[in-house]
């Protein structure tokens, strides 16, 4: 097994892989623009299947993506893709049948479009995780790029496309869907596509030996697999399940006005989220111990002023600009746009640190770690005695605070951590390249 060498670019891949994130996060704006504008409080239905599509991507497609990529980075190991659709498939079918009879109260409506498309956003969902990490263990973080775009620059046409056929609200929850049909074109137009494998680059320089790791079997790629898909599902949760309580407790307007707020929180997730795919490479090659301890220290520097900054924006700018924004209809005040400014970097934070520790096989702890702060989150949103989109902030913040302290404080044995065969050696990083994620092709 020959392994790719990494090299450096004077802008190197993570310019195209971070411009395509910001590219998805705009075409994310100016889809619930275009929504909020058209439909105003008729929008809420759209909210929900919207908050629903974004813990599957943070629940399978981000984890998917990680778990391929690391495997074939660090073990050089193939991932069966049907392996991964099978079982989404049948949580989609368990997803669509959940939802159908509370329809009215997730969604607002009566509709049979908000639950099939929920459903069907989980295997989708696997299929591009799957997808994106393949191109990731080959250094194509440029390709990756540009199906980030896609995938936001086709449903946000789709939407629109939807308005100017004066299409019902509800039915731009098909738009939210179609953002997976870049991926799959690109894959059924490719007859190599379809494998069920993700192939392992054949580069023509010196071979050498992969790192070993205690238990490199099946077991460790799912304590990885977990960790990293605990700490995402928490934090999705914790956005979630605030805009679904009060979609089913408050008015219309309630909904619109959290669920814009929040959403617009995720913006920066999704560009910063981008370039945790570029961590778990550069971690899973050579020197990982050290490299995690550098990116550890890291988030923690970061943690205190990051987190003072974005709730004081959140603060000042949320009550003006959210009306501007969206419209009248959406309004939140500066408590509850501080409270979801923390909670969103928070969990970017979160995230970072989940993966270095998940990489040095901490991802059980982390597992048992997150269901615990999602039940000490929800103990606070019950607790707090505010309105229901406040008290959903409030948890959403300490669910996120919770899991940045676990990934800043969990710290693994000797025996746990990631360690190279002796005798065996690491490949170079290239001059000025230092974990960069470019592919030489021979």
């Amino acid at each position: 097994m020959t392994r790719v060498t990494l090299r450096s670019g004077v802008f190197g891949d993570g310019v195209s892989l971070g411009a395509g994130a910001a590219l998805n996060g705009l075409f994310a704006y100016g889809f619930l623009l275009v929504g909020s504008r058209s439909f105003g409080v008729a929008f809420a239905p759209v909210s929900s299947v919207w908050s629903v599509w974004a813990l599957t991507a943070a629940a399978v497609t981000v984890p998917t993506h990680h778990s391929v990529l690391r495997r074939a980075v660090s073990q050089g190991r193939s991932t069966h893709l049907r392996s991964l659709l099978v079982p989404a498939i049948g949580a989609g079918l368990v997803v669509s049948m959940a939802t159908w009879p509370f329809r009215s109260h997730l969604f607002s409506t009566w509709s049979l479009i908000p639950p099939l498309v929920c459903g069907a956003l989980v295997p989708a969902a696997a299929l591009l995780g799957w997808w994106r990490g393949s191109l990731s263990s080959e250094g194509r973080y440029g390709r990756v790029g540009v199906n980030l775009a896609m995938e936001g620059g086709v449903r946000l046409g789709t939407a629109l496309v939807l308005i100017a056929l004066n299409a019902p609200p509800v039915a731009l929850a098909l738009a939210i869907l179609s953002g997976y049909l870049p991926t799959m074109v690109t894959l059924a137009a490719s007859r190599a596509g379809w494998r069920s494998e993700v192939a392992i680059p054949e580069v023509a320089i010196p071979e050498v030996e992969l790192l070993e790791r205690p238990q490199a079997n099946e077991l460790t790629d799912a304590a990885f697999s977990a960790g990293v898909v605990a700490v995402a599902l928490a934090v999705q949760v914790a956005q979630t399940v605030p805009v679904l309580s009060t979609s089913a407790r408050a008015t219309r307007a309630d909904v619109v006005g959290l669920f814009n707020l929040i959403a617009i929180g995720r913006v920066p997730l999704l560009i910063g989220g981008a370039a945790l795919f570029r961590l778990t490479h550069w971690l899973s090659e050579g020197a990982p111990n050290e490299r995690a301890l550098r990116a550890r220290s890291m988030v923690g520097w970061a943690s205190a002023p990051v987190l003072v900054l974005s709730a004081g924006a959140g603060a000042l700018l949320g009550p003006p600009l959210l009306p501007v924004l969206f419209g009248p209809t959406s309004q939140t005040s500066s408590t509850l746009a501080a409270l979801v400014g923390a909670a969103s970097a928070a969990a970017l934070l979160a995230t970072a640190g989940a993966v270095v520790l998940a990489v040095q096989h901490q991802g059980w702890r982390l597992m048992w770690w997150s269901v615990a702060s999602v039940g000490v989150g929800a103990t606070v949103a019950l607790g707090v005695p505010a309105d229901v989109a406040v008290r959903g902030a409030s948890g959403y913040l300490t669910v996120t605070l919770l899991l940045l302290a676990g990934a800043l404080l969990i710290s693994p044995g000797a025996r746990d951590l990631p360690t190279a065969k002796p005798g065996s050696t690491v490949p170079p990083v290239a001059a000025g390249g230092d974990g960069n994620t470019r592919r030489v092709d021979p």
